[in-house]
């Protein structure tokens, strides 16, 4: 019998937490009413798309690489993923908010930032 009242008592509270919509012991709040959602979604979209973005890396390879001729024979294969918050270091600045440009053939990458517009060469030899 005690071990019915421990288990609907677990059950009570979980069903407790998730109605008032907050993480215990943390400051976080669930996205619950309809601005919170709007406001995440806004935070965890990426403002540019990736067509937008590889278009970026190949204007910074014509422009500011030395040997980007190499690297913009293969821009057809280039591959974009967005990050936000990433939480690996490769001694490198990271920023909040970042799109990760990699070159399948040649294993070259680029970073880059949409807070600031910054492009950092990551693996390359430009």
């Amino acid at each position: 019998m005690i071990k019915w009242v421990v288990v609907f008592g677990i059950a009570f509270i979980i069903v407790l937490v998730g109605s008032v919509g907050r993480v215990p012991f943390s400051e976080r709040k669930l996205a619950t009413s309809e601005e919170t959602r709007a406001k995440f979604a806004e935070e965890n979209t990426p403002t540019y798309t990736r067509p937008q973005v590889v278009s970026f890396i190949e204007d910074y390879l014509r422009t500011s690489c030395e040997s980007g001729e190499k690297y913009l024979r293969n821009i057809d294969s280039f591959e974009a993923k967005w990050t936000r918050s990433p939480r690996n270091d490769d001694h490198h600045k990271r920023d909040v908010r970042e799109w990760t440009v990699s070159d399948p053939i040649t294993s070259s990458f680029w970073r880059l930032y949409e807070n600031t517009m910054e492009i950092v060469t990551v693996r390359a030899d430009c």
